[in-house]
């Protein structure tokens, strides 16, 4: 019996089993067409985040930047190479916001009119203007734009999410229609039972009850990894059959779980893209082309992102380099200056003995003794000003580690390389130490550097002024936590609108050639980076008082 014909068997059941078969095949078919289409949508969602990110946010980004750099540029040609690389930028970006939504481009039109003001003023060499409006209403006029830019896309990501929610449904719906007309076509059969419908049931059973296994595995893909087998050994067409969907099946489920296990890691790698992680990338295949071409997609993306996020950290790092190259440029000027100070009176008192040698040597007899006591007394100025430059080597000589040092002392080697230059000028320093002495964890040299440019700072402000009776006060507190140290001047205080911004790298009010902006710049970053303590400035009623707060060691 086994070995008949099923064409014999199903001589009533034929159509039925055609039937049957077809529906399954269009029911498959129509998963299949819905899987294609809800992954053509999850793309195309995908290809929207995208290009909201190509094509207007970052071209608004650098936008912005050569803005910046406009009006930061120090001379009119600057300005107009930044100008030659804003327009393009600018015209790219007014093309695509045509095609954006009507709030994005209402938000456009008003980002673009101060953008457009913030040129003008550059142009025109209105610098307080162009840079007030670039700070001010047209950043906030940016990020706005920006804001509004990141919730669109936003948006967009989650209708992808949302598309694959779908997809998820309608796949488990198909699956109970599948097993609804499977078991409708079963009742149907029953009624023709018979020898050899009994067999064919049995068979039939058995193709039911692996299909059903495969049925519970696409309900839950996730729950098992058994591989789904019909058991059935007859040599007739439903034995063949059975053959052949166990070969399907297998490559189905073997699909199926390379899909799920891609969508997983997409999905994964979404949620780290939501929270900034760019680290992640998809490594696994599909066996549909769209979903290689998405990860492929995403991970250019990615890559992409990745290579910017490192460009702009090396450029960041490369105009810290700079930064610290030109302060200490600048501190060797100031240094060269400090040095003829302390030098001035040394060589003035040799060339007064070699013009006393000089008139004796010419007028009167000159002993070998008096000629040795003039000699003794020119070594040893020599000397002390050959230990003046030690001081000044030893005092530049960058410290590699941190170690324990005295803050009084720190404070009194940066008072030694200024302290001639302040008397040649007639400022008065004094000092108002603690009774005792703290220790703290830190860079000596570094710190000491940041105190001199602080007192170098109220130097040159008190030598512009021309204050009568200039004068600079120290004074150092310390607490059971923290040392406060604090050095005031009274050359009128710092400006209101220039107290904010009197620690930002290559600000300063002074000419071109007397300052570079780099030297407060400077301090902060020692003291708050290198130093985790805290450095501000306010005004008294006398001029600037500059605070600088360093934790004690525990």
């Amino acid at each position: 019996m086994n070995n008949l014909s099923i064409r014999t068997k199903f001589l009533i059941l034929g159509i039925i089993a055609f039937v049957s078969l077809l529906s399954l095949a269009l029911l498959s078919m129509n998963i299949n067409q819905r899987g294609f289409a809800n992954l053509h949508h999850v793309f195309t969602d995908f290809k929207k985040v995208q290009n909201l990110q190509s094509n207007y946010i970052e071209p608004l980004f650098m936008l912005r930047e050569t803005m910046l750099t406009m009006v930061m540029s120090p001379n009119d040609d600057y300005k107009k190479r930044a100008d030659q690389k804003l327009m393009p930028i600018f015209n790219k970006l007014e093309t695509m916001i045509e095609q954006a939504p009507e709030p994005i481009a209402e938000q456009w039109i008003r980002y673009k009119e101060l953008l457009l003001t913030t040129r003008s003023y550059a142009l025109q060499s209105f610098d307080e203007g162009s840079f007030m409006n670039a700070v001010s209403a047209e950043r906030d006029a940016f990020y706005t734009l920006i804001d509004s830019l990141k919730a669109l896309q936003e948006d967009r990501l989650e209708a992808s999410q949302s598309t694959f929610s779908n997809a998820e449904k309608n796949v488990i719906q198909s699956h109970y229609y599948l097993i609804a007309g499977f078991f409708l076509i079963a009742v149907i059969s029953f009624l023709f039972d018979s020898v050899i419908v009994k067999q064919i049931v049995e068979s039939i059973e058995k193709v039911q009850h692996g299909l059903q296994q495969f049925f519970s595995y696409l309900k839950n893909p996730t729950k098992t990894d058994e591989q789904v087998f019909i058991t059935l050994d007859h040599n007739d067409e439903l034995g063949k059959m059975a053959q052949t969907i166990n070969q399907h099946v297998a490559s189905v489920q073997e699909r199926l779980n390379q899909d799920r296990l891609l969508i997983q890691e997409a999905t994964q790698t979404v949620n780290h893209l939501k929270e900034g992680k760019f680290g992640q990338r998809l490594s696994l295949s599909s066996n549909y082309h769209e979903l290689n071409a998405l990860k492929d997609v995403m991970n250019e993306m990615m890559d992409s992102l990745e290579q910017k996020i490192q460009a702009e950290i090396k450029q960041r790092s490369d105009q810290e380099k700079l930064l610290v190259q030109q302060s200490k440029l600048a501190a060797m000027g100031n240094m060269l200056g400090n040095i003829a100070h302390q030098w001035r009176q040394p060589i003035s008192e040799i060339n007064a003995i070699l013009m006393e040698v000089e008139a004796i040597a010419r007028y009167d007899t000159l002993s070998q003794e008096k000629l040795l006591t003039y000699i003794h007394t020119c070594c040893d100025v020599t000397e002390h000003m050959s230990n003046t430059i030690y001081d000044f080597q030893n005092f530049f000589q960058p410290s590699k580690n941190k170690e324990s040092f005295s803050v009084m002392e720190a404070c009194n080697n940066a008072i030694s390389i200024i302290n001639a230059s302040l008397k040649y000028h007639n400022i008065t320093l004094s000092y108002d130490y603690a009774a005792k002495d703290s220790l703290i964890i830190g860079y000596p040299n570094e710190f000491a550097h940041a105190v001199l440019n602080i007192l170098s700072n109220a130097k040159d402000v008190l030598i512009e002024r021309r204050v009568l009776e200039p004068s600079i006060r120290i004074n150092i507190k310390t607490g059971k936590h923290f040392t406060i140290i604090r050095i005031e001047d009274n050359g009128g205080g710092i400006a209101a609108e220039n107290i904010d911004r009197i620690f930002e790298p290559y600000f300063t009010t002074k000419h071109a050639k007397q300052g570079t902006g780099i030297g407060l710049y400077m301090t902060k970053a020692i003291i708050e980076n290198n130093m985790q303590g805290y450095v501000n400035v306010e005004n008294t009623d006398q001029g600037a008082l500059f605070s600088i707060k360093l934790h004690l060691p525990l």
